[in-house]
Order: structure tokens, then C-alpha cells, then sequence
């Protein structure tokens, strides 16, 4: 009768010692996070190593968005403005991934991008002879106008506005959609 009930024990002994042992291994592979879940929690894989997001504009007038980090991704839009602003919010290797002030973003290529700072203007605004609300006025901005962002501190940025001649004043840091502190 001993034998018998050491048997039965001996039995569930190994059932248990199975299960414990499925279950610890479980815990090791499964609780580890997927190989998506870690790729879309980092900003850059094999990247610059340079804080992102941070800003950038564009070398060329015409520059093609990517839907992906490569050239064998279809091409998701076009900009046709040299300068153009846009914000890296990722970076896969020698690709950018950006956004621009319409929030649409996708993939461009590093050749494509400089660090030269450029803006948009956001609201119309009142470009400055110095960085007073009570200086005087020396042309009237409108949104979208594409500037030259040459210095700024603390609430104003002195620009550079090109049309048919160069404008150089301050406007107001919050009337530019661009800015880095930088």
C-alpha cells in the first residue's frame, strides 16, 4: 500500500515539476516585447545618433516623400520648394522619417536634407526693425511665407525674408512654425 501511494505522489510530483517548468519557460520568451513593439518604440535604428525630433529643410525643389526607408517604397508625394521645413520625428539608417506643418509626413533620404533652419510663417505678422512690439514696422508677413531663420533668443527670431529683395528683421518666435531652440 506504501508503494502505491509513493507511485501516485511520485506521478503528480512530475506533473507539477512539467508544469512549473512550461510556465517558467513561457515567462522567459513570451514576456520579452516583439520585435515590432520594440522597432516602433525607438526613433532611430541605426540612425545619426542626433536628438529627434529635430528640424530640417530641403536641399533641392523637388524632393520625393516615400511611404517607406528605402527607394524601392513607392513615392507618397512630392514638395516642390527648396527650403521647405520639415521636422525628423525617426531615422532608419540613411533615411529621415518627417513631417511638415500640414502634419503629412513620410520618407526622405539623408542627401535631400540640410540643417540650414528655415520657417514658415504661421499667422499674419509684422516683421520688426528689432526685437520690440514698439519698433517699427517693415513689411507685413503672411502664413506660408518660407524664411531664413538666422538667430534667435528668447521670444524673437531675426530672419530673412527673400522675394524680390532680401528683408531682414524680427518677428515673433510663436508666428513660426520651425523654430528649434538651436
Amino acid at each position: 500500500m506504501i508503494n502505491i501511494k509513493f507511485f501516485i505522489f511520485h506521478k503528480d510530483c512530475k506533473f507539477l515539476f512539467f508544469v512549473i517548468i512550461f510556465l517558467v519557460i513561457n515567462l522567459i520568451f513570451f514576456s520579452q516585447p516583439t520585435l515590432s513593439e520594440t522597432q516602433n518604440s525607438k526613433k532611430s535604428i541605426n540612425g545619426s545618433g542626433l536628438k529627434v525630433p529635430r528640424m530640417a529643410s530641403l536641399k533641392k525643389s523637388l524632393t520625393y516623400v516615400r511611404t517607406g526607408p528605402g527607394k524601392e517604397f513607392p513615392i507618397k508625394s512630392e514638395i516642390n520648394q527648396k527650403g521647405y521645413p520639415v521636422e525628423i520625428i525617426a531615422e532608419f539608417n540613411n533615411w529621415r522619417k518627417v513631417k511638415t506643418r500640414g502634419n503629412f509626413s513620410g520618407w526622405i533620404h539623408t542627401q535631400l536634407l540640410s540643417s540650414f533652419k528655415t520657417g514658415l510663417i504661421v499667422s499674419n505678422t509684422l516683421l520688426k526693425k528689432r526685437p520690440l512690439d514698439t519698433s517699427k514696422d517693415l513689411a507685413k508677413l503672411l502664413p506660408d511665407l518660407l524664411i531664413n531663420i538666422k538667430k534667435c533668443k528668447k521670444e524673437w527670431c531675426y530672419i530673412e525674408v527673400i522675394k524680390n529683395k532680401n528683408f531682414f528683421g524680427w518677428v515673433k518666435i510663436k508666428n513660426i512654425w520651425g523654430f528649434t531652440s538651436k
